[in-house]
Protein backbone atom coordinates (compact mmCIF):
# COMPACT_ATOMS: atom_id res chain seq x y z
CA UNK A 1 0.00 0.00 0.00
CA UNK A 2 3.07 2.29 0.74
CA UNK A 3 4.35 1.84 -2.39
CA UNK A 4 1.50 2.36 -4.28
CA UNK A 5 1.00 5.83 -2.34
CA UNK A 6 4.23 6.77 -3.16
CA UNK A 7 3.98 5.60 -6.91
CA UNK A 8 0.54 7.91 -7.24
CA UNK A 9 2.95 10.83 -5.50
CA UNK A 10 5.71 10.32 -7.87
CA UNK A 11 3.15 10.79 -11.24
CA UNK A 12 1.15 13.76 -9.62
CA UNK A 13 4.30 15.85 -9.59
CA UNK A 14 4.28 16.61 -13.64
CA UNK A 15 1.18 18.05 -12.99
CA UNK A 16 1.74 20.40 -10.19
CA UNK A 17 4.69 21.86 -12.76
CA UNK A 18 3.39 25.31 -14.93
CA UNK A 19 4.01 28.14 -16.30
CA UNK A 20 3.65 30.20 -13.32
CA UNK A 21 5.90 27.63 -11.51
CA UNK A 22 8.52 28.21 -13.88
CA UNK A 23 8.37 31.89 -14.28
CA UNK A 24 9.19 31.76 -10.26
CA UNK A 25 12.03 29.94 -10.89
CA UNK A 26 13.44 31.93 -13.69
CA UNK A 27 12.86 35.18 -11.39
CA UNK A 28 14.46 33.56 -8.93
CA UNK A 29 17.99 33.47 -10.85
CA UNK A 30 18.15 31.76 -14.17
CA UNK A 31 20.73 33.29 -15.38
CA UNK A 32 22.89 30.35 -13.11
CA UNK A 33 23.34 27.38 -14.78
CA UNK A 34 21.91 25.61 -11.45
CA UNK A 35 18.55 27.88 -12.00
CA UNK A 36 18.76 27.48 -15.69
CA UNK A 37 18.59 23.81 -15.05
CA UNK A 38 15.47 24.08 -12.98
CA UNK A 39 14.06 26.72 -15.26
CA UNK A 40 14.06 23.61 -18.22
CA UNK A 41 13.05 20.86 -16.11
CA UNK A 42 9.96 22.91 -15.32
CA UNK A 43 9.30 24.32 -18.98
CA UNK A 44 9.47 21.03 -20.18
CA UNK A 45 6.96 19.60 -17.90
CA UNK A 46 4.82 21.99 -18.05
CA UNK A 47 5.07 21.65 -22.04
CA UNK A 48 6.65 24.25 -23.48
CA UNK A 49 9.23 22.31 -25.19
CA UNK A 50 10.40 25.01 -27.77
CA UNK A 51 11.63 27.49 -25.43
CA UNK A 52 13.47 25.51 -23.25
CA UNK A 53 15.57 24.49 -26.42
CA UNK A 54 18.13 27.75 -25.97
CA UNK A 55 18.83 27.39 -22.34
CA UNK A 56 19.34 23.62 -23.21
CA UNK A 57 21.69 24.01 -25.94
CA UNK A 58 23.77 27.05 -23.66
CA UNK A 59 23.86 24.70 -20.72
CA UNK A 60 25.30 21.71 -23.20
CA UNK A 61 27.87 24.36 -24.05
CA UNK A 62 28.76 25.80 -20.34
CA UNK A 63 28.24 22.24 -18.42
CA UNK A 64 31.04 20.04 -18.64
CA UNK A 65 29.49 17.23 -16.29
CA UNK A 66 27.19 14.56 -17.44
CA UNK A 67 23.61 15.44 -16.96
CA UNK A 68 21.74 14.25 -14.07
CA UNK A 69 18.89 12.06 -14.59
CA UNK A 70 15.92 14.63 -14.05
CA UNK A 71 17.42 16.81 -16.28
CA UNK A 72 18.28 13.80 -19.06
CA UNK A 73 14.95 12.97 -18.63
CA UNK A 74 13.69 16.48 -19.48
CA UNK A 75 15.76 16.41 -22.30
CA UNK A 76 14.11 12.73 -23.67
CA UNK A 77 10.98 14.45 -23.52
CA UNK A 78 12.04 17.43 -25.29
CA UNK A 79 13.33 15.69 -28.33
CA UNK A 80 10.68 13.47 -29.03
CA UNK A 81 8.68 16.71 -29.52
CA UNK A 82 11.83 19.12 -31.16
CA UNK A 83 13.52 16.09 -32.85
CA UNK A 84 17.54 16.39 -32.47
CA UNK A 85 17.73 19.11 -35.42
CA UNK A 86 17.78 21.80 -33.16
CA UNK A 87 21.02 20.42 -31.45
CA UNK A 88 22.68 19.15 -34.39
CA UNK A 89 24.36 22.80 -34.86
CA UNK A 90 26.16 21.86 -32.00
CA UNK A 91 29.97 21.57 -31.95
CA UNK A 92 31.12 18.19 -31.79
CA UNK A 93 33.93 19.35 -29.01
CA UNK A 94 30.71 20.15 -26.82
CA UNK A 95 29.00 17.40 -27.86
CA UNK A 96 32.07 14.90 -27.27
CA UNK A 97 32.09 15.49 -23.44
CA UNK A 98 28.91 14.63 -22.64
CA UNK A 99 27.93 10.96 -21.51
CA UNK A 100 23.68 11.49 -22.31
CA UNK A 101 22.62 9.22 -24.41
CA UNK A 102 20.06 11.17 -26.74
CA UNK A 103 23.13 13.31 -27.63
CA UNK A 104 25.80 10.12 -27.84
CA UNK A 105 23.41 9.73 -30.58
CA UNK A 106 23.26 13.34 -32.00
CA UNK A 107 27.27 13.50 -31.78
CA UNK A 108 26.87 9.79 -34.28
CA UNK A 109 24.43 11.38 -36.29
CA UNK A 110 26.83 14.46 -36.75
CA UNK A 111 30.11 12.10 -36.88
CA UNK A 112 28.57 9.70 -39.44
CA UNK A 113 27.81 12.67 -42.16
CA UNK A 114 30.93 13.64 -41.47
CA UNK A 115 32.05 10.70 -43.09
CA UNK A 116 33.38 8.85 -39.64
CA UNK A 117 31.84 5.80 -39.52
CA UNK A 118 33.74 3.76 -36.63
CA UNK A 119 33.82 6.93 -35.06
CA UNK A 120 30.16 7.11 -35.14
CA UNK A 121 29.56 3.62 -33.88
CA UNK A 122 32.23 4.33 -30.85
CA UNK A 123 29.42 6.58 -29.45
CA UNK A 124 26.67 4.49 -30.40
CA UNK A 125 28.07 1.46 -28.41
CA UNK A 126 28.21 3.47 -25.08
CA UNK A 127 24.36 3.74 -25.26
CA UNK A 128 23.08 1.25 -23.37
CA UNK A 129 19.72 -0.97 -24.70
CA UNK A 130 17.59 0.38 -21.75
CA UNK A 131 17.98 3.62 -22.89
CA UNK A 132 14.89 5.62 -24.32
CA UNK A 133 16.49 6.38 -27.77
CA UNK A 134 17.86 2.95 -28.14
CA UNK A 135 15.33 1.84 -31.48
CA UNK A 136 16.79 5.14 -33.30
CA UNK A 137 20.44 3.62 -32.20
CA UNK A 138 19.92 0.51 -33.57
CA UNK A 139 18.68 1.83 -36.81
CA UNK A 140 21.99 4.29 -37.00
CA UNK A 141 23.65 0.86 -36.23
CA UNK A 142 22.33 -1.16 -38.86
CA UNK A 143 22.69 1.96 -41.24
CA UNK A 144 26.67 1.98 -40.54
CA UNK A 145 26.88 -1.50 -40.81
CA UNK A 146 25.29 -1.05 -44.20
CA UNK A 147 27.87 1.51 -45.51
CA UNK A 148 30.80 -0.50 -44.36
CA UNK A 149 29.44 -4.10 -46.16
CA UNK A 150 29.61 -5.78 -42.88
CA UNK A 151 25.67 -7.28 -43.81
CA UNK A 152 25.11 -9.98 -41.45
CA UNK A 153 25.62 -7.03 -38.35
CA UNK A 154 23.45 -4.59 -40.03
CA UNK A 155 20.61 -7.29 -40.69
CA UNK A 156 21.13 -7.93 -37.02
CA UNK A 157 20.68 -4.55 -35.86
CA UNK A 158 17.80 -3.73 -37.92
CA UNK A 159 16.13 -6.74 -36.69
CA UNK A 160 17.15 -5.31 -33.09
CA UNK A 161 15.59 -1.79 -33.96
CA UNK A 162 12.03 -3.46 -35.34
CA UNK A 163 11.96 -5.34 -32.22
CA UNK A 164 12.79 -2.39 -29.77
CA UNK A 165 10.57 0.26 -31.64
CA UNK A 166 7.52 -2.44 -31.55
CA UNK A 167 8.22 -2.08 -27.70
CA UNK A 168 8.50 1.14 -27.28
CA UNK A 169 5.35 2.14 -29.21
CA UNK A 170 3.31 -0.45 -27.45
CA UNK A 171 4.50 1.04 -24.10
CA UNK A 172 3.67 4.58 -24.80
CA UNK A 173 0.77 6.45 -24.27
CA UNK A 174 1.95 9.64 -26.81
CA UNK A 175 0.62 9.54 -30.05
CA UNK A 176 3.57 11.46 -30.98
CA UNK A 177 5.93 8.93 -29.67
CA UNK A 178 4.39 6.63 -31.48
CA UNK A 179 4.13 7.67 -34.95
CA UNK A 180 7.68 8.22 -34.32
CA UNK A 181 8.66 4.89 -33.24
CA UNK A 182 6.46 3.21 -35.78
CA UNK A 183 8.06 4.99 -38.52
CA UNK A 184 11.61 4.05 -37.62
CA UNK A 185 10.47 0.33 -37.50
CA UNK A 186 8.98 0.32 -40.87
CA UNK A 187 12.45 1.97 -42.35
CA UNK A 188 14.27 -0.93 -40.17
CA UNK A 189 12.59 -3.24 -42.00
CA UNK A 190 13.34 -1.50 -45.45
CA UNK A 191 16.76 -1.77 -43.90
CA UNK A 192 16.54 -5.63 -43.55
CA UNK A 193 15.24 -6.00 -46.98
CA UNK A 194 18.08 -4.04 -48.88
CA UNK A 195 20.68 -5.50 -47.00
CA UNK A 196 19.84 -8.55 -48.20
CA UNK A 197 19.21 -6.92 -51.28
CA UNK A 198 22.50 -5.50 -51.06
CA UNK A 199 24.15 -9.21 -50.23
CA UNK A 200 22.48 -10.57 -53.34
CA UNK A 201 20.05 -12.34 -51.71
CA UNK A 202 17.39 -11.23 -53.73
CA UNK A 203 14.25 -13.82 -53.46
CA UNK A 204 14.77 -13.68 -49.10
CA UNK A 205 14.74 -9.12 -49.82
CA UNK A 206 11.67 -9.50 -51.90
CA UNK A 207 9.23 -11.43 -49.30
CA UNK A 208 10.88 -8.98 -46.62
CA UNK A 209 9.81 -5.83 -48.34
CA UNK A 210 6.19 -6.82 -49.10
CA UNK A 211 6.47 -7.13 -44.89
CA UNK A 212 5.71 -3.32 -44.82
CA UNK A 213 2.64 -1.94 -44.90
CA UNK A 214 0.95 0.30 -47.34
CA UNK A 215 -0.51 2.65 -45.40
CA UNK A 216 3.52 3.62 -44.04
CA UNK A 217 4.71 6.82 -44.81
CA UNK A 218 7.94 4.15 -46.22
CA UNK A 219 6.23 2.03 -48.72
CA UNK A 220 5.90 4.65 -52.01
CA UNK A 221 9.20 4.91 -52.01
CA UNK A 222 10.06 0.94 -50.57
CA UNK A 223 8.10 0.22 -53.87
CA UNK A 224 10.72 1.24 -56.63
CA UNK A 225 13.43 -1.00 -54.58
CA UNK A 226 10.66 -3.96 -54.99
CA UNK A 227 10.43 -3.37 -58.99
CA UNK A 228 14.38 -3.67 -58.75
CA UNK A 229 14.39 -6.81 -56.69
CA UNK A 230 12.14 -8.74 -59.23
CA UNK A 231 14.24 -7.36 -61.80
CA UNK A 232 17.64 -8.95 -60.59
CA UNK A 233 15.30 -12.37 -59.67
CA UNK A 234 14.40 -11.94 -63.00
CA UNK A 235 10.68 -11.63 -62.89
CA UNK A 236 9.96 -8.54 -65.44
CA UNK A 237 6.40 -8.85 -65.49
CA UNK A 238 6.34 -8.27 -61.92
CA UNK A 239 8.87 -5.18 -62.56
CA UNK A 240 6.63 -3.63 -64.90
CA UNK A 241 3.54 -4.26 -62.63
CA UNK A 242 5.45 -2.83 -60.02
CA UNK A 243 5.91 0.25 -61.84
CA UNK A 244 2.57 0.84 -63.22
CA UNK A 245 1.64 1.50 -59.43
CA UNK A 246 3.38 4.99 -60.18
CA UNK A 247 1.04 5.80 -62.58
CA UNK A 248 -2.29 5.91 -59.95
CA UNK A 249 -4.19 9.49 -59.17
CA UNK A 250 -2.73 8.82 -54.96
CA UNK A 251 0.72 8.84 -56.18
CA UNK A 252 0.74 12.18 -58.63
CA UNK A 253 2.76 13.82 -55.36
CA UNK A 254 5.99 11.02 -56.33
CA UNK A 255 8.44 12.70 -58.69
CA UNK A 256 11.29 9.93 -59.67
CA UNK A 257 12.58 9.62 -63.10
CA UNK A 258 14.60 6.51 -62.53
CA UNK A 259 11.20 4.85 -62.82
CA UNK A 260 10.87 5.15 -66.57
CA UNK A 261 15.02 4.34 -67.05
CA UNK A 262 13.96 1.15 -64.92
CA UNK A 263 11.29 0.39 -67.26
CA UNK A 264 12.71 0.87 -70.39
CA UNK A 265 15.52 -1.32 -68.91
CA UNK A 266 13.02 -4.27 -68.45
CA UNK A 267 11.41 -3.81 -71.54
CA UNK A 268 15.39 -4.31 -73.13
CA UNK A 269 15.84 -6.98 -70.90
CA UNK A 270 12.58 -8.53 -72.57
CA UNK A 271 13.71 -7.75 -76.11
CA UNK A 272 10.44 -5.56 -76.31
CA UNK A 273 12.57 -2.96 -78.28
CA UNK A 274 9.31 -0.66 -79.68
CA UNK A 275 8.25 -0.44 -75.89
CA UNK A 276 11.88 0.24 -74.86
CA UNK A 277 12.00 2.76 -77.46
CA UNK A 278 8.97 4.64 -76.82
CA UNK A 279 9.62 4.36 -73.25
CA UNK A 280 13.21 6.36 -73.81
CA UNK A 281 11.54 8.65 -76.12
CA UNK A 282 9.06 9.86 -73.93
CA UNK A 283 11.17 10.61 -70.87
CA UNK A 284 13.86 12.19 -73.35
CA UNK A 285 10.61 14.73 -74.75
CA UNK A 286 9.20 15.12 -71.54
CA UNK A 287 11.88 15.70 -69.25
CA UNK A 288 15.04 16.61 -71.42
CA UNK A 289 14.12 20.70 -71.43
CA UNK A 290 12.60 21.07 -68.08
CA UNK A 291 15.91 19.59 -66.39
CA UNK A 292 17.83 22.44 -67.85
CA UNK A 293 15.50 24.71 -66.80
CA UNK A 294 15.99 22.89 -63.49
CA UNK A 295 19.63 23.52 -63.50
CA UNK A 296 19.57 27.12 -64.20
CA UNK A 297 17.27 27.38 -61.29
CA UNK A 298 19.36 26.33 -59.18
CA UNK A 299 22.51 27.88 -60.04
CA UNK A 300 20.25 31.03 -59.88
CA UNK A 301 19.46 30.39 -56.16
CA UNK A 302 22.39 29.27 -54.74
CA UNK A 303 21.99 28.54 -51.06
CA UNK A 304 19.24 31.07 -50.45
CA UNK A 305 17.55 28.90 -47.65
CA UNK A 306 14.91 31.68 -46.94
CA UNK A 307 13.77 31.62 -50.44
CA UNK A 308 13.36 27.74 -50.94
CA UNK A 309 11.79 27.98 -47.26
CA UNK A 310 8.85 30.82 -48.67
CA UNK A 311 8.75 28.52 -51.81
CA UNK A 312 7.67 25.87 -50.20
CA UNK A 313 5.53 28.17 -48.14
CA UNK A 314 3.82 29.31 -51.09
CA UNK A 315 3.47 26.12 -53.11
CA UNK A 316 1.37 25.16 -49.84
CA UNK A 317 -1.17 27.77 -50.40
CA UNK A 318 -0.75 26.76 -54.16
CA UNK A 319 0.42 29.62 -55.37
CA UNK A 320 1.97 28.83 -58.99
CA UNK A 321 6.17 27.21 -58.64
CA UNK A 322 8.39 29.18 -60.92
CA UNK A 323 8.64 26.17 -63.30
CA UNK A 324 6.00 22.90 -63.75
CA UNK A 325 9.08 20.76 -62.71
CA UNK A 326 9.63 22.26 -59.37
CA UNK A 327 6.04 21.79 -58.69
CA UNK A 328 6.08 18.72 -59.44
CA UNK A 329 9.49 18.11 -57.11
CA UNK A 330 7.99 20.33 -54.43
CA UNK A 331 5.07 17.99 -54.42
CA UNK A 332 7.79 15.24 -53.34
CA UNK A 333 9.11 16.99 -50.93
CA UNK A 334 6.49 17.99 -48.74
CA UNK A 335 5.31 14.18 -48.85
CA UNK A 336 8.64 12.81 -47.50
CA UNK A 337 8.85 11.15 -43.68
CA UNK A 338 11.63 13.73 -42.68
CA UNK A 339 9.95 16.96 -44.01
CA UNK A 340 6.62 16.07 -42.38
CA UNK A 341 8.45 15.92 -38.83
CA UNK A 342 10.24 19.04 -39.19
CA UNK A 343 6.93 20.50 -40.57
CA UNK A 344 5.17 19.32 -37.39
CA UNK A 345 7.96 20.60 -35.31
CA UNK A 346 7.77 24.02 -36.72
CA UNK A 347 4.01 24.14 -36.41
CA UNK A 348 4.29 22.75 -32.76
CA UNK A 349 6.66 25.45 -32.24
CA UNK A 350 4.36 28.25 -33.51
CA UNK A 351 1.65 26.97 -31.68
CA UNK A 352 3.81 27.75 -28.58
CA UNK A 353 4.87 31.46 -29.76
CA UNK A 354 1.16 31.97 -29.98
CA UNK A 355 0.17 30.36 -26.70
CA UNK A 356 2.97 32.27 -24.87
CA UNK A 357 2.12 35.60 -26.69
CA UNK A 358 -1.14 35.73 -24.93
CA UNK A 359 0.52 35.05 -21.33
CA UNK A 360 0.45 38.95 -19.45
CA UNK A 361 3.90 40.62 -20.51
CA UNK A 362 6.35 40.24 -18.14
CA UNK A 363 10.25 39.77 -18.18
CA UNK A 364 9.99 36.24 -18.59
CA UNK A 365 7.12 35.78 -21.45
CA UNK A 366 9.78 38.54 -23.29
CA UNK A 367 12.58 36.25 -22.86
CA UNK A 368 10.70 33.17 -23.77
CA UNK A 369 9.23 34.37 -27.00
CA UNK A 370 12.55 35.54 -27.89
CA UNK A 371 13.78 31.66 -27.25
CA UNK A 372 11.34 30.92 -29.77
CA UNK A 373 11.90 33.45 -32.51
CA UNK A 374 15.49 31.90 -32.63
CA UNK A 375 13.77 28.67 -32.69
CA UNK A 376 11.60 29.11 -35.34
CA UNK A 377 14.32 31.17 -37.33
CA UNK A 378 16.30 28.21 -36.91
CA UNK A 379 13.91 25.72 -38.54
CA UNK A 380 12.91 27.87 -41.52
CA UNK A 381 16.55 27.51 -42.11
CA UNK A 382 16.70 23.50 -42.13
CA UNK A 383 13.54 23.41 -43.69
CA UNK A 384 14.75 25.50 -46.60
CA UNK A 385 17.94 23.48 -46.88
CA UNK A 386 15.69 20.38 -46.96
CA UNK A 387 13.78 21.97 -49.78
CA UNK A 388 17.10 22.98 -51.86
CA UNK A 389 18.53 19.63 -50.73
CA UNK A 390 15.45 17.83 -52.08
CA UNK A 391 15.78 19.76 -55.42
CA UNK A 392 19.49 19.38 -55.95
CA UNK A 393 19.20 15.60 -55.57
CA UNK A 394 16.23 15.24 -58.17
CA UNK A 395 18.49 16.78 -59.78
CA UNK A 396 20.85 14.46 -59.81
CA UNK A 397 18.52 11.76 -60.40
CA UNK A 398 17.86 13.53 -63.53
CA UNK A 399 21.16 13.91 -64.65
CA UNK A 400 21.79 10.07 -63.78
CA UNK A 401 18.73 8.85 -65.60
CA UNK A 402 20.02 10.63 -68.60
CA UNK A 403 22.61 8.94 -68.38
CA UNK A 404 21.17 5.21 -68.78
CA UNK A 405 18.63 6.50 -70.96
CA UNK A 406 21.22 7.53 -73.42
CA UNK A 407 23.04 3.64 -72.78
CA UNK A 408 19.43 2.10 -73.00
CA UNK A 409 19.33 4.16 -76.76
CA UNK A 410 22.32 2.94 -77.60
CA UNK A 411 21.80 -0.92 -76.79
CA UNK A 412 18.24 -0.44 -78.38
CA UNK A 413 19.77 0.45 -81.81
CA UNK A 414 22.26 -2.22 -81.76
CA UNK A 415 19.89 -4.97 -80.59
CA UNK A 416 17.67 -3.92 -83.16
CA UNK A 417 19.85 -4.31 -86.02
CA UNK A 418 21.35 -7.68 -84.95
CA UNK A 419 17.51 -8.90 -85.08
CA UNK A 420 17.59 -7.71 -88.20
CA UNK A 421 20.28 -9.58 -89.94
CA UNK A 422 18.55 -13.09 -87.95
CA UNK A 423 17.13 -15.57 -90.27
CA UNK A 424 14.40 -16.71 -87.49
CA UNK A 425 12.01 -15.23 -88.43
CA UNK A 426 9.60 -16.54 -85.03
CA UNK A 427 7.74 -13.87 -83.13
CA UNK A 428 4.86 -14.01 -80.49
CA UNK A 429 2.62 -13.02 -83.27
CA UNK A 430 -0.42 -10.86 -82.02
CA UNK A 431 -1.07 -12.13 -78.54
CA UNK A 432 1.39 -10.70 -75.68
CA UNK A 433 -0.16 -11.33 -72.78
CA UNK A 434 -0.83 -14.74 -71.02
CA UNK A 435 -1.32 -15.43 -67.47
CA UNK A 436 1.32 -18.24 -68.03
CA UNK A 437 3.86 -15.87 -67.77
CA UNK A 438 3.32 -14.39 -64.38
CA UNK A 439 5.41 -15.68 -61.58
CA UNK A 440 4.19 -14.96 -57.86
CA UNK A 441 5.45 -16.54 -54.60
CA UNK A 442 3.68 -17.05 -51.28
CA UNK A 443 3.12 -13.52 -50.28
CA UNK A 444 1.71 -12.00 -53.76
CA UNK A 445 -1.75 -13.35 -55.06
CA UNK A 446 -3.97 -12.60 -58.49
CA UNK A 447 -6.19 -9.80 -58.99
CA UNK A 448 -7.45 -8.58 -62.73
CA UNK A 449 -6.62 -5.21 -63.87
CA UNK A 450 -9.92 -3.30 -65.18
CA UNK A 451 -8.20 -0.19 -66.00
CA UNK A 452 -8.69 1.45 -62.57
CA UNK A 453 -6.50 1.60 -59.64
CA UNK A 454 -7.70 0.66 -56.67
CA UNK A 455 -5.51 1.38 -52.81
CA UNK A 456 -5.25 -2.24 -51.84
CA UNK A 457 -4.14 -3.31 -55.15
CA UNK A 458 -1.33 -0.63 -55.57
CA UNK A 459 2.39 -2.66 -56.09
CA UNK A 460 0.78 -6.06 -56.66
CA UNK A 461 -0.02 -5.55 -60.17
CA UNK A 462 2.22 -7.60 -62.79
CA UNK A 463 2.69 -7.61 -66.68
CA UNK A 464 1.17 -10.94 -68.32
CA UNK A 465 3.94 -10.12 -71.67
CA UNK A 466 6.04 -12.76 -73.41
CA UNK A 467 9.59 -12.11 -73.21
CA UNK A 468 10.51 -12.05 -77.11
CA UNK A 469 14.01 -12.87 -76.61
Amino acid sequence: MFSKIIFGLLISLPALASYESAEAIYNKGATSLSGERRTIIELVESGYYFSAVPWMKNFLVQNTKPLDEDLEKAFDKMLYVTGVKPFETLPVEVLARSRSGNIRYILAKKLFKKNQPQEAMAELNKVGSDHSAYPYIAHMKGTIYSSLNRFPEAESQFRDCIKTSDSESSNTDSNIQKQQLILNRDYCIAGVARTQFAHKNFQQAELNYLDIQKSSFVWPEILFEEAWTSYYVKNYNRTLGKLVSYKAPVFDFIFKPEVEVLKALTYLKMCLYDDAKKTADDFYRDLYQPSKDLRSFLQSRGKNYKYYFDLMASHEKDQPAPLPIIASILNSVEKEGAFIEMKDAFTRAIAEYNKIGNNNSTGFRTKLLSNLKIVLDEYRTVLGAHVRAGMVMKYAELYSSFEGMSYIKLEILALRKERLYKTDSSSSGNKRGDIKYIERNDKQYFWTFNGEFWADELGDYVFALRSEC
